[in-house]
């Protein structure tokens, strides 16, 4: 799953694809939509592919492109990165408080955020690119 098809997230896709992945483009920009469906890849809106993908890449820009309501319905062991310049495309901070049930480092740059439902449930979020010593 890549958030934005700007030049970055182009390069992210093509590349995706390139190593065999299916590839769904998140884009906000109806121009830049269209562009990404006639490059034959699948467009859809964040509330839907926050819940089919396993991997998500932000390339925006934008502040809070991966929210709360994403994270309550993605897959367990979904994994996070953000490709871009600042650290604002994944909302942390909403992360880390829905992260009721611990986190961790897995290994250096790889953080788990365990989720606890009411059902008793576990998910398990890893965000990539972070550095160990941040909240």
């Amino acid at each position: 799953m890549v958030a934005g098809y700007g030049f970055c997230g182009k390069g992210v896709a093509a590349r995706a694809r390139g190593m065999g992945a299916l590839v769904t483009v998140t884009e906000i920009d109806p121009l830049r939509a269209l562009e990404a469906v006639t490059d034959g890849f699948e467009v859809e809106t964040m509330a839907v592919a926050a819940a089919k993908g396993e991997v998500f890449v932000t390339v925006t820009g934008n502040r809070e492109v991966l929210r709360a309501e994403h994270f309550a319905t993605m897959r367990d062991g979904a994994i996070l990165a953000n490709a871009g310049h600042f650290d604002v495309e994944i909302d942390l901070v909403a992360l880390h408080l829905m992260a009721n049930a611990g986190r961790r480092i897995v290994r250096p740059m790889v953080e788990e955020f365990a989720l606890e439902a009411a059902d008793g449930s576990f998910r398990r979020i890893l965000v990539l690119t972070r550095a160990a010593s941040s909240t």
